[in-house]
């Protein structure tokens, strides 16, 4: 690895944009954690990787098991599951088994505002 900053001082810049990114990705789930309700972590985890201003429908594809997206956002895989049927029968999202399809992402942010 020394070798190749050596040879390439791009490659280096590239380590430390990606180590950056993820720790800031860290320090974001951390305060959220400490500072937001199941409710909110699981809504914010939803709205991530979407475009939050858009009004149209956005699918999220769970990467892994409902429990170990529970555990990383310190909350029960029960309460996960609990949470993720509330926003259902609210009609904010519709599941189905990884796939969660956010019906209007505006109004799920908001719902997660209150």
């Amino acid at each position: 690895m020394l070798e190749e900053i050596e040879r390439d001082p791009r490659f280096s810049l590239r380590m430390l944009s990606g180590i950056s990114r993820r720790l800031h990705g860290l320090v974001r789930d951390i305060e959220s954690g400490a500072l937001h309700s199941g409710m909110q972590r699981v809504i914010g985890y939803l709205v991530r990787d979407s475009d939050c201003g858009s009004e149209q429908s956005v699918t999220v594809s769970l990467p892994v098991s409902k429990a170990t997206i529970a555990s990383r956002l310190s909350l029960t895989p029960e309460y996960f599951s609990k949470v993720l049927h509330e926003l259902e029968s609210e009609g904010l999202i519709e599941i189905d088994k990884r796939d969660i399809r956010i019906i209007d992402v505006q109004r799920l942010s908001d719902y997660g505002a209150h």
